[in-house]
């Protein structure tokens, strides 16, 4: 087996890499459904949580195990559903309903404060009958301090950054007077999270929410942010954010390219017996072979993500 493959099997990050796109959508809204086969998203998150008022939290659970049992109609696409926090008086009866989906389907687990609490997530799974893996928001004070525990769980394969509501935990404000990501309260946090992503081999995502969400300027600004921070993905608020974030958390042609001859020459190389390759006059070893291969799993693999970009 070559390091490639050694590295995939042992990397959410790498199992993931290609999940770039998100959007989110409302179970209970029948318009969104009809256009879905048609969303250039990489994965659909069905949201139980901010999108369905309390009156409508058993409906929307019905409506998810209906629409779960119809896996073809997501074209193929990766399935995530986000449920309500175990503090709620909905989260248990979510994760008891969504561990009988036989599926292969990610639970975004919001409000994640210990790994305790994953721990109870994970057992409910389980004794339900799929022990899901789990994607889960890091919107907490608690859970900013708790983060290496929360990411070290092994059920765990993602991270998310709900901004807003750490924001709304903390006290501060999650944007600056233009109605950008405020770099005063949140760096640390985003950095943060990042890194952790980055150590335990998980994938992590932002947002693409900010208070004007219909400036193409700023969307894609705060879009880049989260590209250039190491963010591998990002949830898109609105359709009109897919092209965007598609564009922009995704490699270049020339980029792809690039990795893919360091991966050709550090392949070839090692295959002879050399520790390194020597390309374009410049030495590749194993972190350069690492950074490319992952490129090459974000890069859009045929021509039809190449037209989604």
């Amino acid at each position: 087996m070559n390091e490639r493959a050694v590295i995939a099997e042992r990397s959410a990050r790498q199992e993931f890499a290609s999940l770039v796109s998100i959007i989110e959508v409302p179970l209970l809204n029948e318009n969104y459904w009809a256009k879905l086969p048609g969303v250039a998203a990489d994965g659909i998150m069905l949201d139980l949580e901010d999108s369905v008022t309390p009156a409508a939290k058993h409906a929307a659970r019905g409506r998810a195990s209906e629409v779960l049992g119809d896996m073809p109609y997501f074209g193929g696409r990766r399935v995530i559903v986000r449920c309500n926090n175990l503090g709620s008086p909905w989260g248990r009866e979510d994760l008891e309903a969504l561990g009988t989906v036989a599926a292969d389907i990610l639970i975004s687990y919001p409000k994640v404060e210990s790994r305790e609490e994953l721990d109870e997530v994970a057992r409910i799974l389980e004794a339900a009958g799929h022990p899901h893996r789990l994607h889960v928001m890091i919107e907490t004070a608690r859970a900013l301090i708790e983060l290496d525990r929360i990411a070290s769980h092994p059920a765990v394969v993602g991270l998310h950054f709900g901004y807003v509501d750490l924001a709304a935990d903390i006290g501060s404000r999650p944007f600056d007077e233009n109605g950008e990501m405020s770099a005063l309260t949140q760096a640390y946090a985003r950095s943060k999270i990042a890194t952790a992503a980055a150590a335990y081999g998980l994938f992590v995502s932002g947002g693409s929410l900010i208070p004007e969400y219909k400036n193409v300027a700023k969307v894609r600004a705060h879009v880049k942010s989260w590209a250039d921070l190491g963010y591998t993905a990002c949830i898109a608020v609105s359709p009109a954010h897919l092209p965007i974030v598609n564009e922009l958390m995704r490699p270049t042609a020339a980029e792809a390219e690039r990795a893919r001859r360091i991966v050709t020459a550090y392949d070839e190389a090692t295959a002879q017996g050399d520790p390194a390759a020597v390309l374009d006059g410049k030495v590749i070893t194993l972190p350069d072979y690492k950074v490319a291969a992952l490129t090459l799993d974000r890069a859009p693999k045929n021509a039809e993500k190449a037209e989604r970009a």
